[in-house]
């Protein structure tokens, strides 16, 4: 029975409030069901060496796709973008689940480079778990910032999703592309960027990682 309760309880939602209104009576809100988004800082150092293998690569103006070489992934030791990396995954999944220490094996690690009018249309990863870490962002007028997604913005954030239009339930969350801002999330959740209209670039790091038991 006491396994069966464990096995339940890694699937039972925490009773966290997001958002109260203090109304009368006060209304407290919960974002039970669903995947977790989990958003922190890469250190400047990293988000600095990254950049300059890219900036050998990139043409200003020419949107490019490519891989991260391993031996640039692990450069480092403790303080690499692998292991930094691997250290977030391992908070993200035991934050969901109080799981300890998982195996991660990284699959790829590669950077999208893009200027104005080129979106990543939505989609989904052939991984556990995936990542986007912002390396650079454009100059994007005030304007655009303003529009909702519905009326077709063109700011360059990007977006996840989840379902569809359901009442009762919400199914889009939308995030301002800041340099540093590292987004972990399970690969099959789907997200996109939008085109922006601006000047500049939107540089993104992009991994896909599967987790098993530790080893």
């Amino acid at each position: 029975m006491r396994t069966k309760e464990r096995q339940l309880k890694k699937y039972e939602a925490r009773a966290c409030v997001i958002a109260n209104d203090a109304g009368d009576p006060p209304l407290d809100f919960y974002s039970p069901f669903g995947p977790m988004i989990a958003k922190a800082r890469l250190p400047e150092e990293l988000v600095s060496h990254i950049n300059r293998y890219a900036d050998s690569l990139i043409a200003p103006g020419a949107s490019k796709e490519f891989l991260l070489p391993p031996g640039l992934v692990a450069d480092g030791g403790a303080a690499s973008l692998a292991q930094h990396t691997a250290r977030l995954v391992r908070r993200y999944l035991a934050g969901l689940d109080d799981s300890t220490a998982e195996d991660i094996n990284f699959d790829v690690f590669w950077v999208v480079s893009q200027y104005a009018g080129t979106p990543s249309p939505v989609h989904f990863h052939s991984s556990d778990i995936s990542g986007v870490l912002y390396l650079k962002v454009p100059q994007v007028d005030e304007r655009e910032e303003e529009r909702t997604y519905i009326s077709g913005r063109q700011a360059g954030h990007i977006n996840f999703l989840i379902g569809g239009k359901q009442r009762f339930s919400k199914s889009l969350m939308s995030f301002k592309p800041v340099v540093g801002d590292y987004y972990i999330f399970p690969g099959w959740l789907l997200h996109g960027a939008e085109p922006f209209r601006g000047t500049g670039e939107r540089r993104s790091m992009s991994f896909n990682a599967n987790v098993g038991p530790a080893s």
